[in-house]
């Protein structure tokens, strides 16, 4: 029997990984802004005369909390400070946000700052528009040719269709000038989806959110009661800023399906990461599971694009995940050769993680032998790498879950072993431990069950650069 040294786990002291336990409660419908100062700002519903703001470096630690927008005493809105987004366009910023009017109706305002924490005074002492109906939920896109655009939900409150109230998303095009529009809005998207009725009526499709990519304009939103365990994402793609868009059938995104530990995320915005190399999604969820409702916190997770185009999140999550990157760190798996017994090896390095069952396709497997009953997979490099961290996810193949890991590094190093926790959602085993420099990567999986194969999503071998 072999002899090895054992390397000692230290994961609770290692800064390259972050839980969506972020500190943020209270709060709703959070919008991320990376500015031109490389700091991050996060505006959200969490006032009831106006809005907070909160200032970060990583995505990750929050701090500064301040009002950067307070209603005035004789504004156009009362109450009802919602969804506030903030675009920075020529050394100026500009706040998007929804309120209740004088007049009883929830419209979209318009303030400016010269700084992205504010304050934010209003533009006029009126909204942005009014076509005589109630909207909300302002997202604004700078195309590639400069071109601007307005999205937006007609609200449910005052939008009665065949006896149903329902919340349909919106586009227009924005002047130059940022503060006023051009033509007509045009109607999007309405609820017809199966997963978007759960709420029956009235029915939502709110919180638009337009992203680009390969040339194809991506409107995600959310649909169902923001404060039920449905509320939840999908998305929908056209050739065009305006549509006609057409739903994934891939929806909803973004949900907490069965989960019991996490409830209701939506409401959703973009940003990319530290170093630009990544796309991430800011949503919220129930700050209590159990309850729903208004109560509400920050989350984050990545989004990637997959070979065919879709729309993917590695979320909701709550298990540790490495930071957004910052060049802190690298992750070398897609640069190793993986052992030939893994099904799939390709989808265990794809940056993708599986969190339903619905998204098994992305899943690897990995056959059981031995005595022991346990799963090995080798990671190769041509030359020497420095590793300090491996995670390893799980698939969502019932039945097929691994309970224990550890890794055996060149024949010389074995690190403790890492039990995964029963009845929570924690989806990694990290094991953390003093670098190494290896050319050879085992991992060692105990099933939790006796199967026949075990189910992975993905491995990372991070370094500290």
């Amino acid at each position: 029997m072999k002899s090895y040294t054992t390397l000692d786990l230290s994961q609770e002291t290692n800064n390259h990984f972050y839980k969506n336990d972020l500190g943020i409660t209270q709060i709703g419908d959070p919008f991320i802004l990376k500015a031109s100062d490389n700091t991050y700002y996060l505006y959200c519903t969490s006032a009831a005369n106006g809005y907070y703001c909160w200032k970060s470096k990583d995505l990750v630690n929050w701090s500064g909390k301040k009002m950067c927008y307070i209603k005035k005493s004789d504004a156009w809105c009362v109450d009802s400070f919602w969804a506030p987004e903030v675009v920075e366009y020529k050394n100026k910023y500009y706040m998007y946000y929804s309120a209740r009017s004088t007049e009883g109706s929830l419209r979209i305002g318009i303030a400016t700052s010269d700084k992205p924490e504010g304050p934010f005074e209003d533009v006029k002492n009126k909204p942005l528009f009014d076509f005589g109906y109630a909207a909300i939920d302002a997202n604004v896109l700078i195309d590639d040719d400069g071109s601007k655009y307005l999205y937006f939900s007609r609200d449910c409150s005052e939008n009665d269709i065949g006896g149903i109230n329902k919340s349909e998303i919106y586009g227009v095009r924005l002047n130059e000038d940022m503060l006023s529009l051009k033509g007509e809005p045009e109607l999007l998207l309405t609820p017809t989806q199966k997963w978007e009725k759960s709420s029956v009526n009235p029915l939502w499709n709110e919180g638009p959110e337009v992203i680009k990519h390969n040339n194809i304009y991506y409107l995600s939103y959310s649909a169902n009661c923001y404060a039920s365990s449905s509320y939840s994402v999908g998305y929908a793609t056209s050739s065009s800023p305006l549509g006609p868009f057409e739903k994934s059938e891939k929806n909803p995104i973004l949900t907490s399906g069965t989960s019991t530990t996490i409830s209701g995320p939506g409401h959703h915005s973009f940003t990319v990461s530290p170093d630009g190399t990544e796309i991430w999604m800011a949503y919220h969820t129930h700050t209590d599971p159990k309850t729903g409702g208004g109560n509400r916190k920050l989350n984050i997770d990545r989004v990637l694009f997959t070979d065919k185009g879709e729309l993917y999140v590695n979320g909701p999550t709550l298990c540790y995940l490495p930071i957004p990157s910052d060049g802190s760190y690298t992750n070398l798996a897609k640069e190793a050769h993986i052992s030939s017994n893994v099904s799939t090896p390709h989808l265990l390095t794809d940056g993708i993680f599986t969190l339903h069952q619905k998204n098994s396709i992305y899943d690897s497997t990995i056959p059981i032998s031995g005595e022991e009953a346990t799963a090995t997979i080798t990671l190769e490099f041509k030359e020497p790498v420095k590793v300090s961290d491996i995670l390893v996810y799980k698939g969502v193949t019932k039945g097929q879950e691994f309970q224990k890991v550890k890794a055996i590094l060149d024949d010389h190093y074995q690190t403790e072993e890492y039990t995964m926790a029963e009845d929570t959602d924690e989806r990694a085993a990290i094991l953390s431990f003093k670098e190494q420099t290896v050319k050879k990567v085992q991992l060692i999986l105990t099933p939790k069950n006796p199967t026949k194969n075990l189910s992975l999503s993905e491995i990372m071998l991070l370094r500290q650069n």
